[in-house]
């Protein structure tokens, strides 16, 4: 028996997932298995097209989020219940205007459910999953979308992770609303650790360069505590046959994704703390993307990027091995990124909010303004993409034609906006 989920829990599927308890073990393992080895991992999109600041569109009936819209959210369950230490909580969106002055007011009764918000200016989560999950979209791979807002919580307890405390209007500035990729979330019956690991990630049929690419690029944002539970297999389409017992419901269109990407864009490590593996430039920055790697022509060495992954991640991703096919295919994805999107990247992730850049007041302190901030990010961004497209590995099988390498999307004229030549 295979769970299929997303909060709230359709009725159909906690239905099957309550009568058919008896399921074998082993036929459980086989459906997961068979979703997890035909997942898709990689879209192609025109990189260069995508508008960072606005972010992806999940769907219609939901209100539209824009940067920093001012919204008013009920609050619905504190933040604990959905497990985790980072502060959060569970509301419904009321309405939303956007900075240019525009109101949206949710239907009555035909609302998208309860949305998690995390919070705190403290909270380096609310900015590294902001610009980790741009940068996957924008690049063509899967992550659920992060919205910075300016959140009014009327009626809201003073803890709202504890949902303790008196009552009152709660304002957060620094605020983050996440909306779920579509599909609900596949699940194994039984199985703790929901999710997938790295080590399944080798069974996964489809091509080496996205595989290696995908590695390669969570490597690149110091994805160090990659444990399963922050990956998810996705099933947008499901089909059921009843005519078996117990009923049979099989993922038809599979997707792998990263689901938690709050702890990138820092040191990663093996023992690690929030304050330097979450947002941390001097630690990103200082960070080598490779452990191993090769120059001039490829074939001579066998590269491994650099990524440690957190003692508390079993079988995670730890200084994985990389191919001159993912090299290349990350390479050309990220090359196509204008230094206007990449500005556009750190300016809606907040970096310049980042108490590391604030007086207690609010002000910048001395040195520090806004546009400093995200040049300094952008740099550290692009020096480490020079690292990426400059380097050369060994081929796992090269292809005769590389144009699915080279140009996944199939557009007219590949840009690269890097100065290091890339094949």
């Amino acid at each position: 028996m295979i769970n299929l989920r997303q909060p709230p829990l359709a009725s159909l599927i906690c239905l099957i997932a309550i009568l058919c308890p008896a399921a074998a073990p082993a036929q459980d393992a086989r459906d997961r298995l068979d979703a997890l080895t035909h997942a898709s991992i990689f879209t192609p999109r025109a990189v260069a097209q995508s508008d960072i600041v606005k972010g992806p569109d999940f769907g219609a009936g939901q209100l539209p989020l824009p940067f920093n819209a001012r919204v008013t959210c009920e609050f619905d369950q504190p933040g604990e219940e959905g497990g985790g230490n980072t502060p959060k909580f569970d509301c419904h969106l009321l309405r939303v205007v956007s900075p240019a002055g525009r109101a949206r007011v949710a239907a009555r009764g035909k609302g998208e459910g309860a949305v998690k918000v995390k919070f705190s200016p403290d909270n380096r989560e609310v900015y590294a999953e902001v610009a980790a999950t741009r940068l996957f979209w924008a690049l063509g791979f899967y992550a659920d979308a992060m919205h910075p807002v300016r959140l009014e919580c009327p009626n809201c307890p003073e803890d709202p992770m504890k949902g303790e405390g008196p009552r009152g209007t709660r304002m957060f500035p620094e605020a983050v609303i996440e909306r779920k990729f579509p599909g609900k979330a596949m699940e194994e019956a039984g199985k703790e650790d929901q999710g997938w690991s790295w080590k399944e990630f080798e069974s996964v049929v489809r091509p080496v360069h996205v595989k290696d690419g995908l590695k390669l690029l969570a490597a690149f944002v110091v994805h160090g505590d990659n444990k399963p539970e922050q990956q998810r297999l996705s099933c947008e389409t499901i089909r059921e046959d009843r005519t078996t017992q117990p009923a049979r419901v099989t993922c038809v269109t599979p997707r792998l994704l990263i689901q938690d990407l709050g702890a990138t864009f820092g040191g990663g490590g093996r023992l690690t703390r929030p304050e330097s593996a979450k947002m941390n430039l001097e630690e990103w920055s200082g960070k080598q993307v490779w452990k191993r790697v090769g120059t001039g022509q490829p074939g001579g060495v066998a590269c491994q990027a650099q990524l440690p992954k957190s003692l508390t991640a079993k079988d995670g991703l730890d200084d994985p091995e990389i191919s001159e096919e993912g090299r290349r295919f990350l390479a050309g994805l990220l090359c196509q990124l204008s230094d206007k999107q990449i500005d556009d990247l750190f300016r809606v992730a907040r970096v310049a909010e980042m108490p590391d850049y604030r007086n207690p007041d609010g002000s910048f302190k001395a040195g520090f303004d806004e546009a400093d901030v995200i040049r300094q990010w952008a740099q550290a961004f692009k020096r480490k993409r020079e690292e990426v497209a400059g380097g050369r590995c060994t081929w796992q099988s090269q292809p005769a034609n590389l144009a699915a390498i080279d140009n996944p999307a199939r557009l007219r004229k590949v840009p690269n906006y890097c100065t290091a030549r890339l094949h």
